[in-house]
């Protein structure tokens, strides 16, 4: 019976080979748009689910909230915490915490030979690797991070410092301190939230977190984790938090005095799901729930346009195979037998299709890894029972769901009526492709109108939306230490060189990802009352450097910065009082209750001081308009800067267009002559600020990719259904020609017939693509609008679509000689 099945399907597929090429070809895109999609969501979800006992360890968040801004979640806690914890809750067997930092590395002394590298280094607790027990290639984990002047490196990077030879007991020089080599950690798995190249204990002198902030609860420093007791529960610990931060004594900050649990509310999230909470302060940028979703429901959709495909043909050619069933229902076969007929075909033409889709996702893989970012991504097809699994169950699930209906349909034909007249019932069967192709189509513009409200919106933020000129800035990042006093000297040398517009040294630069805020009140108000705003220091350049529009006053320039400059605090006299300039941003302006940025210009502010003094006063010198300093998900914060250089940290660079490869030269030159112990620490704003919409620029751009490739499996359908009705109507045209018709009325006969359809799928499209893209937008606190012109632009890209592939197909049909087609049967 099998046998007869099979040689049967093969028979219908050679006889009939234009419908199957387009089945398994549409099928084939599909499940090669699935799997890819398939390996990347499995890969998001099995972030850290390798570490031993990791259903044992929790990551402890924050929700910040400062006055006058939106909560906010975080990685990044305040270094108290994790052993304030451990000590707090007995259900807490281990605690480890970690920050990540950048660092100048060389061989040392004897081995070196002068060679500079920056790489991405990172701090941690002795007890790290009690929690996370990735094989060591050599060395003692449960000591390794024991000795202060200890170092752990990846296999790659002990390869890159000491190749094949043993590098125990060998030392580095980590931003110019001796560190021992103690253990060789397997290269960390792409799946992973954690990315360092090598590993430093807390308490080096290596690590970069200032002392003062080491046992200070207002700084958000490291990522924290908690490990269980056997049987414990994280319910009660989460339990305990609000009361664990109401505990914490008052403290005074920047932002005057407050109490840490009700500005920080901590709670916990299983190591596994950590990765599923895109947060600020990880290492490796995290994906939320509804973009898995979001990737999940385009693959599904895609594979339902490849599945419509298979129904539609399969329904079209029902009056084609109507003779068939009714001669084997006469000789005994059941409808039930006849239904396993079709099925089977249909799991075979899926089959042929899953071949082809494993071999179009090997040649792809290479490329889809590479735009991802996911070296991890592999398809072990062969070797992996499950991955053989999950395409078994493919088949039969996209087989199925492509045959059933078609098995239905067509095992219902009565074998009387059809002996008769030759009828396949097929009027139902020709409503049903009306409605599949509505659905193929509305899907189909539904994706095109998300690609062009997704390019759209990154284009605005990436552009006008951020405030400033982000175009020609380069940025020397991390002076701290004797390389911040070389840099004023740095900066002036490179103001020198007309090639450079402007340099200016700052506390930090847009899209850096770090914040420092600090309280300010007006005369008469107290200082519970304060605002809190974002604070950064910059020098008489910076608003030159970033293109910032001036509202009102002045900003600093290189002849006020001394009047305008805030000196340091004289530990020796606490009391005496600090004067400085201010310029404010239009949010700070009415955040503190100014009319208008004029009326603020020339007004007095106080500032707190951590030394007990009644403050710093301060004088609003200019206004300056709205920029983001991060990205435009979040509102821009109200934002003060002054002139202190002791917190310089960065410095901005702004080259004239066009000169930008002799810039480089300049500043490379000039750095390794000024810093020559350190690799140039040099990166691109605009770069910087696109790594920021990252995630949002992928999405777009796979959100093209699959609408494109919907696009494509709708038209193969199209043609499929053009192709058999022009052949079912051979006769019709041939009568037509003869009564006069020309090759135009006939075309504009069948593009009109399927033109109807994707009219429809424009009205069901339109609605819901327009709910879905505004809820996406929301999320942007600054957006564009919702253009109705993308949405008809959407529509009549998927109508020429339709018109050229039902058109060409038509046109070619038309041409044929009336004598051929009255021939025709």
């Amino acid at each position: 019976m099998f046998a007869n099945y099979l040689t049967v399907a093969l028979r219908m597929l050679v006889k009939h080979r234009l419908y199957s090429a387009i089945t398994v070809a549409g099928l084939a895109l599909g499940l090669t748009a699935a799997i890819l999609i398939g390996l990347f969501v499995h890969n998001e979800l099995t972030y850290d689910r390798d570490v031993t006992d990791a259903d044992r360890i929790q990551q402890v968040l924050v929700t910040a909230t400062l006055p006058g801004r939106a909560p906010e979640d975080g990685a990044a806690l305040p270094m108290p915490v994790g052993p304030a914890l451990r000590q707090a809750f007995p259900q807490v067997a281990d605690m480890t915490r970690v920050a990540a930092q950048t660092s100048t590395v060389k061989r040392a002394a004897a081995d070196q030979d002068g060679a500079l590298f920056s790489e991405q280094a990172a701090v941690a607790d002795a007890s790290f690797f009690h929690l996370f027990d990735w094989p060591f290639l050599a060395g003692d984990r449960a000591t390794a991070l024991d000795d202060p002047n200890s170092v752990v490196l990846t296999a790659k990077t002990s390869a890159k410092y000491f190749g094949d030879a043993d590098p125990l007991g060998r030392t580095l020089s980590v931003d110019g301190h001796l560190l021992r080599v103690t253990g060789v950690v397997r290269d960390l798995p792409a799946n992973t939230q954690f990315a360092f190249a090598l590993l430093i204990p807390m308490d080096s002198q290596a690590n970069q977190i200032p002392d003062y902030l080491r046992q200070h609860w207002g700084g958000l420093m490291t990522m924290t984790f908690l490990k269980l007791k056997p049987g414990a529960g994280a319910d009660a610990v989460q339990a305990g938090l609000p009361a664990f931060g109401a505990a914490i004594p008052p403290i005074r900050s920047n932002t005057g005095e407050f109490r840490v649990g009700d500005v920080f509310k901590f709670f916990l999230v299983p190591l596994s799901d950590a990765h599923l909470r895109p947060v600020r302060g990880t290492m490796v940028d995290g994906i939320s729930p509804v973009e898995i979703a979001i990737f999940t429901a385009v693959a599904v959709l895609v594979l339902v346009i490849a599945c419509i495909n298979f129904m539609n043909l399969a329904t079209a050619r029902a009056s084609l195979r109507a003779r068939e069933v009714a001669l084997r229902k006469v000789v005994g076969a059941s409808r039930g037998q006849i239904m396993a007929q079709f099925l089977g075909e249909s799991i075979l033409l899926t089959t042929l299709a899953l071949i082809l889709a494993v071999a179009l996702v090997e040649v792809l893989l290479p490329s889809f890894t590479a735009f991802l970012g996911k070296p991890s991504l592999a398809f072990n097809y062969l070797r992996d029972a499950r991955v053989i699994g999950c395409l078994a169950a493919l088949v039969l699930v996209v087989g199925g769901a492509g045959g059933v209906y078609p098995a239905v349909f067509l095992s219902a034909f009565q074998p009387g009526p059809v002996l008769k007249g030759n009828s396949g019932g097929t009027g139902a069967g020709g409503r049903l492709r009306v409605v599949l192709v509505v659905v193929q189509f509305a899907i189909s513009i539904g994706l095109m109108v998300a690609t062009g409200v997704v390019y759209r919106q990154l284009a605005y933020a990436q552009g006008r939306a951020l405030g400033f000129n982000k175009e020609n800035v380069v940025v020397l990042t991390d002076l701290y230490g004797p390389d911040l006093r070389k840099a004023e000297t740095l900066r002036d040398a490179l103001r020198q060189d007309p090639r450079i517009v402007a340099a200016s040294l700052a506390q930090s630069y847009p899209g850096s990802g770090t914040e420092n805020n600090m309280g300010a009140h007006r005369p008469g108000t107290m200082m519970d009352d304060a605002a809190v705003l974002r604070q950064d220091a910059v020098d008489g350049d910076y608003f030159a450097a970033l293109g910032v529009p001036l509202l009102a006053g002045r900003v600093f320039d290189r002849r006020s910065v001394a009047a305008d400059t805030l000196p340091p605090a004289d530990p020796a006299h606490p009391e005496k009082t600090r004067h400085g300039g201010l310029v404010l941003n239009r949010a700070a302006v009415k955040r503190l209750g100014f009319a208008s940025p004029e009326a603020a210009v020339g007004q007095p502010l106080t500032l707190p001081s951590n030394l007990g003094s009644a403050g710093i006063e301060m004088t609003v010198v200019g206004v300056v308009e709205d920029f983001h300093q991060a990205s435009v998900h979040t509102a821009v914060a109200p934002q003060m800067f002054l002139v202190a250089p002791q917190s310089y940290s960065q410095l901005l660079i702004r080259v004239k267009a066009g000169e930008m490869p002799g810039a480089l030269d300049l500043i490379d030159r000039t750095w390794r002559q000024m810093i020559p112990d350190r690799p140039v620490p040099r990166l691109f704003l605009d770069a910087q600020l696109q790594s920021v919409y990252e995630r949002e620029i992928k999405i777009g751009q796979l959100f093209a990719a699959f609408s494109g490739l919907a696009i494509v499996i709708a038209a193969l359908g199209l043609f499929g259904l053009a192709s058999f009705t022009a052949e079912r109507r051979t006769k019709e045209i041939g009568l037509r020609k003869v009564l006069g018709a020309g090759v135009a009325d006939i075309v504009r006969l069948l593009v009109w017939q399927f033109s109807k359809p994707v009219l429809v799928a424009n009205l069901i499209a339109w609605p819901i693509a327009w709910i879905a893209m505004r809820h996406w937008l929301e999320g942007f606190a600054d957006r564009v609008s919702l253009n109705p012109l993308l949405f008809v632009a959407s529509g009549l890209s998927a109508l020429m679509v339709a018109w050229a592939t039902v058109g060409l197909h038509a046109a070619r049909v038309a041409a044929t000689k009336p004598v051929v087609a009255l021939r025709y049967e």
